[in-house]
């Protein structure tokens, strides 16, 4: 089933190409968002029409115009030097590389970096919806990502699944890998989650930069202690420069989060099912990386959530009891949502 041509209401441009990368517009009257359907069906736009704006942060490299180079002997190179920003699906491992059951995983491998496959499911003025799916190489996956859009809607509705096609038990991370910066994000931002979610610093700093916390001790959300024992609110967006940081946020009160902006008078609301993904990761970044592989250029956020944890890999998500067991023929599936709201 192809698209239908239609240039109001609800509409599919399912012919559109990124470079080499398959790509598929989903649109209304209020969003426009492109989802590359040839690299890991990662969305590399949300567009908010009455503002012409685009919540969707991409790296200064952007897009690559080709397949994703599979080959790296650099296993954080093959996710981290093509890296668009923008949103992926990350699964079955989180964070650097790791080896489980004689495979070797790159940074964030394996279905973030495949292409995936599309098809319609419905398409008319009222409501459009596209399932996107992917077979896994290294591990036997298949992974849906239905995606739908309703008329006037500023919320995009997602439903992912994903089956065990093998009669094996195998140990996965399975995340939202959502990222924030510019042009929505600035130091004028702020990061609601409801409720008062115990907050777990990552076990040291990342990528060698110093960190924005004293030590490791929990907190309660938002506010840790900072190396000068003075507090630090982490709702609040600093300016750059700030020290890099990695929390893991457990006892949600329920999925959910916002980022606010004020200076564009919107907010991003992301909720989703907590059942499988418990955990919220929040990767701060915020240009003091100045060596491999930021050089100092980023500045953004990824509030992240996470069926495991820590971004060090499958392997210790498995030694920590936090890894997502799958079942010989299981199948697990997650309703999520990211929308854009006014600020009152």
């Amino acid at each position: 089933m192809r698209a239908q041509s239609r240039n109001h209401s609800c509409r599919i441009h399912d012919n559109f190409k990124i470079g080499k990368l398959d790509a598929v517009v989903l649109e209304n009257e209020k969003l426009r968002i492109t989802v590359a359907a040839g690299r890991g069906a990662d969305v590399v736009e949300f567009l908010h029409k009455p503002d012409d704006l685009d919540l969707v942060w991409l790296t200064p490299n952007g897009m690559v115009d080709g397949e994703v180079n599979y080959n790296y002997n650099d296993p954080l190179g093959a996710f981290t030097d093509e890296y668009p920003g923008g949103w992926q699906t990350i699964f079955p491992n989180g964070g650097a590389a790791s080896n489980y059951q004689g495979a070797d995983f790159g940074q964030h491998a394996e279905m973030a970096l495949l292409p995936w496959d599309f098809k319609i499911l419905k398409d008319t003025p009222e409501e459009i919806s596209v399932e996107f799916f992917v077979y896994g190489r290294k591990t036997p996956f298949l992974v849906k990502r239905t995606m739908s859009l309703k008329s006037n809607s500023t919320t995009l509705d997602m439903v992912e699944t994903i089956e065990n096609l093998s009669d094996v038990e195998i140990p996965t991370m399975w995340g939202f890998h959502f990222t924030f910066g510019p042009p929505f994000m600035d130091d004028e931002c702020r990061v609601v989650l409801p409720g008062k979610p115990t907050v777990m610093p990552h076990a040291s700093e990342v990528f060698g930069s110093s960190r924005r916390l004293k030590g490791n001790e929990y907190f309660a959300w938002p506010v840790g202690v900072g190396p000068d024992d003075k507090p630090i609110d982490f709702s609040n967006i600093p300016p750059r420069d700030t020290p890099t940081e990695m929390l893991y946020m457990k006892d949600l009160e329920r999925g959910e989060y916002r980022v606010e902006s004020p200076n564009k008078g919107l907010a991003a609301v992301v909720k989703w099912d907590k059942t499988n993904h418990p955990y919220l990761w929040f990767w701060q970044e915020f240009g003091a990386t100045k060596g491999y592989p930021w050089y100092g250029r980023y500045y953004n956020i990824g509030l992240e959530p996470f069926s495991s944890l820590p971004t060090t890999g499958v392997v210790d998500s498995v030694n920590n009891g936090t890894a997502l067991i799958f079942k010989g023929r299981e199948v697990k599936s997650n309703k999520f949502s990211f929308g854009v709201e006014k600020l009152k």
